[in-house]
């Protein structure tokens, strides 16, 4: 099925509560379709996009002017091009309907959030449910059946092909990953970062990808990008406002001290692995980095399926002093949700219960855990539920 014909769980989201507010924000990963999103569900506002040398050259320069010439109800799309127009937008009291589109620093963020009735809403790749025809679940917010089930063998072409829009289903995933980072080098990185050395920040994003699903340390990035370690916190910034990275937050409990570096993965699997120059599922299965690949998938595709009803994903990991690991938490109305791996890469389920126990050792409020399968070990028998990871 073309991209372009994949219904949006987002659309329906913000369809519904796009009227309770006087300015939405539409953030996402480059080309993932949140202009289109934009564009077909506010056709009723005026268009201004500021990568047109007009409205930009206005916005840059003499921002005041910007909204009195371009109106109050309108979408505005590429804000980042020119920060400088939150700073002029109109006052609270007066009648407007702002959509802007873009990715914002947080603190440009949180000053709109904090003095406008607004929200803001992540547009995401694809998520797996969407691209069978499917709404995508707030995994782990209902009672989950005791159940067995794994993934057929595409999975890992899903895993390396990714899940961003494509307009041309043909062509292969090298030649559609390279044209993607020709784009966000030249509409992104060029423009709003002022980044001169190309390669630089290439390998960059390359050291983020060989760390996946790991603590985010800021040294450890700068020394094997030859880069400052400003640099370094600036581009990880950069990145994660851009959502092409995501956090996995670390669960602080108060029994114990646990770790509070978050951990960092690629929102898109199939950028990941470009990255990483896994061309084939061979290559895929038998890299030292593959567990990373899945675990990042399934803690993206997690949050992707709560940014599609407009809500924050309460997704986590869990790591003491104690050595004590559990690869993700969910926090969830009923208590805790830890989940496990079962792959042939992964450890035990019996290893992985004996670190989830902790959680119930200190008093937490535990609900039974959860496995993730990605078919390459399969349980005669289980206490608990084990989900194909292709039907997060």
């Amino acid at each position: 099925m073309f991209s372009s014909l994949i219904p949006r769980t987002l659309s329906s989201t913000l369809s519904l509560e796009s009227d309770d507010f006087q300015i939405l924000l539409i953030e996402g990963m480059p080309q993932c379709g949140k202009t289109t999103l934009a564009q077909t569900l506010f056709r009723d506002l005026p268009y201004v996009n500021l990568t047109d040398v007009h409205p930009r050259n206005l916005a840059q320069t003499n921002p005041s002017a910007f909204f009195p010439v371009y109106g109050k109800r309108l979408v505005l799309d590429e804000i980042q091009l020119a920060p400088e127009l939150l700073s002029a937008l109109p006052e609270p009291e007066e009648d407007i309907k702002i959509v802007l589109v873009g990715n914002l620093p947080r603190s440009a963020r949180e000053g709109i959030l904090t003095k406008y009735s607004s929200k803001r809403y992540v547009l995401t790749p694809f998520t797996q449910k969407e691209y069978a025809g499917a709404s995508p679940d707030l995994f782990g917010q209902k009672p989950i059946a005791l159940t067995m089930t794994y993934p057929r063998p595409g999975f890992f072409d899903s895993l390396r092909n990714g899940f961003l829009p494509r307009p041309d289903l043909q062509q292969s995933n090298h030649a559609f990953y390279e044209g993607w980072l020709g784009d966000f080098f030249f509409n992104v990185v060029r423009p709003v970062m002022k980044v001169s050395k190309e390669v630089e920040f290439l390998n960059f994003m390359k050291s983020i990808a060989r760390t996946n699903m790991q603590e985010l340390n800021h040294f450890k990035l700068a020394e094997e990008s030859g880069i400052s370690y400003g640099t370094a916190m600036y581009w990880a910034d950069f990145l994660l406002e851009a959502h092409i990275i995501m956090e996995v937050p670390s669960l602080q409990l108060a029994q114990r001290r646990q770790v509070k570096r978050p951990k960092v993965t690629y929102t898109d699997s199939g950028l990941l692995c470009h990255l990483l120059q896994l061309h084939d599922t061979p290559a895929l299965l038998s890299s030292p980095a593959y567990l990373s690949i899945l675990e990042g998938h399934v803690a993206s595709e997690i949050a992707k399926g709560y940014r599609a009803w407009g809500e924050e994903p309460p997704i986590y990991f869990y790591r003491d002093t104690a050595k004590k690991h559990i690869e993700l938490v969910l926090k969830t109305k009923t208590g805790l949700l830890p989940i496990g791996f079962v792959s042939s890469k992964a450890r035990s389920v019996n290893e992985s219960l004996r670190h989830m126990r902790v959680l119930e050792r200190m008093g937490e409020n535990t609900r039974e855990p959860v496995f993730i399968s990605d078919g390459t070990l399969v349980l005669p028998s289980t206490d608990y539920p084990v989900i194909s990871a292709a039907m997060l």
